[in-house]
């Protein structure tokens, strides 16, 4: 884990700091180790890590003058920016017997510019380490230390944080090698499905109560029939682009139930977007993609991946 050499320090007590911070803090205290040093621009957010043991740095010049492993967790690009330009104008003042080596966690979703710029920022001074690693869960994954961890940046860094960072603020890493906008990528892909699901769960719920049926019956649906399995199926025949092997539904039939779907909904006045966008992918791929009204409707990202600039599918792909 940490020597009593080390000391920890967490910036930003959001929703989802100030619990990885109550965590680190229980840790440290059970395990003998130098107090966490936690700082947020609102003072009054450090009284309950407080009490259970932490101390709260008044200003950023006192992270920097005792801190050597530092997490940020910020509530956007520019917050990130600007806690980040006022640590390393802090770091430029202390004494040089105290320019120890030092370790920044960034782990805010941010963009992979923001991300990549920052490390060249903060890697320019002797001895400084800049790792990100995102996280993936609500506060409540974050009380009870199951959050997923990305993790990307120095290696060796990375393996010696990373007894604090799983079991104590996570349940897995995710490694993603030493490029910090990889890890930034990953996350802003991961949520971007959680996004979705948002939407269709919104677009589903407020397609059942308009056409008569309790709200209570969406998530009956969900529990028996729609888990993460539908996920992994369809998932798995997107990646391989085994549209025409083991096919359980086609193009035809899912159009026909999208239409079904279509006049429900305008019947009953409910505005589903995801259905209208299905319907068009669906159709693009039955007109284009030779055969394709046979294949599986998994099918239909390959509308998306043309008006990506991609071909429809791989396998169809020339190479050179």
């Amino acid at each position: 884990m940490s020597s009593n050499s080390d000391r920890y320090a967490f910036i930003g007590l959001g929703a989802m700091g100030l619990p990885m911070a109550i965590n680190l803090q229980t840790s440290f205290s059970s395990n003998n180790l130098p107090s966490l040093i936690v700082y947020n621009r609102t003072f009054s957010k450090t009284q309950s890590v407080k009490e259970i043991g932490a101390i709260a740095a008044t200003n950023l010049k006192q992270v920097i003058e005792y801190a050597n492993i530092i997490f940020t967790s910020l509530a956007n690009d520019d917050a990130v920016n600007q806690i980040y330009d006022q640590l390393l104008k802090e770091l430029e003042l202390v004494n040089d017997s105290n320019k120890r080596k030092r370790i920044f966690i960034e782990t805010s979703t941010i963009l992979p510019t923001t991300i990549s710029a920052l490390r060249e920022k903060v890697e320019k001074a002797n001895n400084m380490v800049l790792l990100h690693c995102p996280v993936w869960g609500p506060p409540k994954a974050a009380k009870s230390a199951q959050l997923s961890i990305i993790t990307s940046g120095n290696k060796d860094a990375i393996d010696y944080i990373l007894p604090v960072l799983v079991p104590v603020l996570g349940k897995q890493a995710l490694p993603t090698g030493d490029d910090v906008a990889k890890a930034a990528k990953y996350k802003l892909m991961g949520n971007y499905f959680i996004l979705g699901t948002v939407e269709l769960l919104s677009e589903g719920i407020t397609f059942a109560e308009k056409t008569g049926l309790e709200k209570e019956m969406v998530l009956e649906f969900i529990s028996s029939v729609y888990s993460t399995n539908v996920y992994m199926h369809y998932g798995t025949k997107m990646i391989d682009e085994s549209f025409d092997k083991d096919i359980g539904f086609t193009v035809t039939n899912a159009l026909k139930d999208v239409g079904h779907i279509q006049k429900l909904a305008k019947d009953s006045g409910a505005h589903l977007p995801v259905a209208d966008l299905l319907s068009k992918n669906l159709n693009y791929a039955k007109d284009n993609e030779p055969g394709a009204e046979d294949y599986c409707w998994s099918c239909a990202i390959g509308s998306l991946r043309v008006a990506s600039g991609l071909p429809f599918m791989n396998k169809n792909a020339k190479k050179e």
